[in-house]
């Protein structure tokens, strides 16, 4: 008789314990601020912030943030930085580095690009014919020696008119084309 009724207890007690897990689930839906409020994002926007920034790194956006946008996300300049900087109309584009500097009562912002390594693990793709040979090395496949003769024919041809045309490397044949293709832009 004791057994019984232990076994009714649990059965009991799973009900209830799915009956709140059901419940728990459908006001998720009524309860959901974050999807609700904001629209969904097609595609990220990645931006890389360092120097005088309370939290320096790299932030996604929806869109191509405002140097003002990007200064709030990591968290404002650190104390004591001069607060009217320069620029700060600036929009940040994809892959771009941003660098706050200080010195005495002159602020300074740097405007570059964030290091090729970055960009291949954010998915952003690096310019052929723009990057370095230690960039290029990012790119899985591609090693100093096929590097250094993708940035000698880059010079040879003054630049890259198609994809394709890698295929004429030394070293590069159809498979590491393919793969490396999906890293690279022109």
């Amino acid at each position: 008789m004791m057994r019984k009724r232990q076994i009714n207890d649990s059965a009991a007690g799973a009900l209830i314990l799915l009956f709140f897990l059901l419940t728990m689930h459908l006001l998720r839906g009524v309860f959901s601020f974050s999807a609700a409020d904001s629209p969904p994002c097609d595609e990220k926007v990645f931006v890389q912030i360092s120097g005088n920034i309370q939290r320096p790194g790299v932030y996604a956006f929806c869109q191509p943030p405002a140097l003002k946008e990007l200064l709030n996300r990591a968290g404002g300049l650190i104390p004591g930085t001069r607060k009217p900087l320069p620029g700060n109309g600036i929009l940040c584009h994809c892959g771009s580095s941003i660098c706050l500097r200080s010195e005495g009562k002159k602020s300074y912002i740097f405007e570059g690009e964030m290091s090729a390594f970055y960009k291949i693990t954010l998915g952003i793709p690096i310019s052929l014919n723009n990057e370095s040979l230690n960039g290029l090395t990012a790119i899985p496949g591609i090693g100093p020696r096929i590097a250094g003769a993708i940035v000698r024919e880059r010079a040879k041809r003054e630049g890259f008119q198609q994809m394709d045309e890698m295929l004429s490397i030394p070293g590069i044949g159809p498979a590491l084309y393919r793969k490396a293709t999906r890293y690279l832009t022109l």
